[in-house]
């Protein structure tokens, strides 16, 4: 009997967590069309967490827990740490996974890169077995794996964020130091908000939140408190790089609702 119950206690540790430390590479097309490779974007020095769902209502809580730690490092480290997920089988259509993350709140859909996982390109068993959900955490130029979970035992904000930390410090990614600071208001804004600062700003750059340039104001002669319109893009959250007279730089979130 003890036997039994050991074979058994340890099936199930398996079931929610495993040893596997290194990534396999995949390349796959995102539901934009856009073709990813995982190796490519780790050795330039990305940190990805990555779910697989179902989805399933059992795949809400982890994944949500997953996308906020994400969110969390938007500011230390702009568009450094990407969140992706991913139907773990493949017959999922993009359109159902969009709906499935806006209907249960898990995030905004413009803030993660998405797969239908077409032909199964991206293995769940490629990392170490399966369970929904599956949350892993991967960085650094040898493609380390820093957390790896399934099942409920992927709900854990405190271990994904730890390693979401150590895979930023092996990839050399150092946390963002504002040389100077700035407030955004409204914030939550809908399409116009302002930036009040000391100093007059020569440059507002809007990133998104994997760190792409949306739009960038330019005023070569200094500008003090500037405006900017968000009403030609979608709603999420962007990053606002601002640069003042002096050539000092901050950043701060702003959320488009």
């Amino acid at each position: 009997m003890k036997k039994i119950i050991t074979s058994i206690a340890l099936m199930l540790a398996a079931a929610i967590s495993n040893g596997q430390t290194t990534a396999t590479n995949w390349t796959a097309m995102d539901c934009n069309g856009q073709s990813d490779t995982l190796f490519s974007q780790l050795d330039s020095g990305k940190v990805i967490v990555f779910a697989w769902v179902m989805p399933c209502v059992a795949c809400v809580n982890p994944s949500k827990t997953a996308y906020n730690a994400v969110q969390s490092f938007a500011t230390s480290n702009p568009g450094k740490v990407r969140f992706y997920l991913a139907d773990d089988l493949g017959d999922a259509s993009c359109s159902a996974l969009s709906s499935w993350v806006t209907s249960n709140n898990v995030g905004v859909t413009a803030n993660m890169k998405i797969f239908s996982n077409a032909g199964n390109l991206i293995a769940e068993s490629d990392f170490g077995g399966t369970g929904m959900p599956h949350i892993i955490v991967m960085g650094g130029a040898s493609h380390t794996i820093y957390f790896n979970k399934m099942d409920r035992a992927a709900n854990d904000t405190a271990g994904i964020t730890s390693a979401i930390n150590s895979a930023i410090g092996t990839a050399g990614i150092s946390s963002m130091s504002n040389k100077m600071s700035f407030s955004i208001s409204p914030n939550p804004a809908q399409e116009l908000f302002s930036i009040t600062c000391e100093k007059a700003i020569k440059k507002v750059t809007v990133l998104s939140i994997d760190g792409r340039v949306m739009k960038e104001d330019q005023y070569p002669n200094g500008k003090i408190n500037p405006s900017v319109d968000l009403s030609q893009h979608a709603k999420g959250i962007y990053l606002i790089k601002v640069t003042d007279a002096d050539n000092n730089t901050g950043m701060e979130r702003v959320i488009k609702q």
